[in-house]
């Protein structure tokens, strides 16, 4: 007498379901990404010669997170950056950029101090008019976070009379230097009295980080003119 032992549509049923369940582990080990791990970075500018924190200094940094000033005490603080390896940059009027490389680590915050040397004056004079880049910085812009950055060069800039009359009109030319070449602008005011000084700014679109912004020439017209 044999026993024939048959399994019935439930086995292939239970073998199908235990393949479909081994398959999906497989597919969520593959397609599992972990969280992204994130730190911060903080320092302090200095002037090199004295110790003295450095105000208004330009820190951006590359890979690009946010372009910030630096504090009344030369410090400034990026929060909530991914981990890596980052260059942090900082510009000065007045100063020689300078660079430094910091590892940002999970939940710990890199610190940096940074010295810079005096550089060259940007200011131009004239003997009516005088005026000086007083600070710039570069600013990555990205709307949609899909898309590359578009960099921005934030200027501003001081323009004193020092004449005896009355300026009626004045041109300030910049020039904003760049790794692809440089970018012109034009600034224009008016109506500006012996001693007096005026404050502006700009905004103006580059194709690349800003290395340098110079005042290149002045024009006025005064009330004798």
């Amino acid at each position: 007498m044999s026993i024939q032992c048959t399994r019935g549509p439930w086995a292939s049923t239970s073998l199908l379901l235990s393949l479909l369940v081994a398959l999906a582990v497989v597919g969520c080990d593959e397609e599992t990404v972990g969280p992204e791990t994130r730190g911060s970075i903080e320092g302090q500018v200095q002037d090199a010669s004295t110790s003295e924190p450095v105000a208004g200094a330009g820190i951006t940094t590359s890979p690009p997170t946010e372009s910030v000033l630096s504090g009344n005490d030369g410090t400034f603080a990026l929060d909530d950056v991914s981990t890596g390896n980052y260059t942090v940059e900082v510009s000065k009027t007045g100063y020689k950029s300078r660079n430094v490389t910091v590892k940002v680590r999970e939940n710990r915050t890199a610190s940096a101090t940074i010295l810079l040397e005096r550089g060259d004056d940007f200011g131009t004079q004239t003997d009516s008019l005088t005026a000086e880049v007083t600070n710039w910085y570069n600013d990555r812009v990205n709307r949609d976070s899909t898309g590359a950055d578009s960099i921005f060069a934030d200027v501003e800039y001081s323009v004193r009379n020092v004449g005896d009359v009355p300026v009626r009109r004045y041109e300030v030319y910049f020039e904003i230097t760049t790794s692809d070449g440089t970018f012109s602008f034009e600034a224009e005011g008016d109506s500006l009295e012996a001693t007096q000084r005026d404050i502006g700014g700009f905004r103006k679109y580059i194709t690349n980080d800003a290395q340098a912004v110079e005042i290149t020439d002045l024009y006025y017209e005064t009330s004798e003119s």
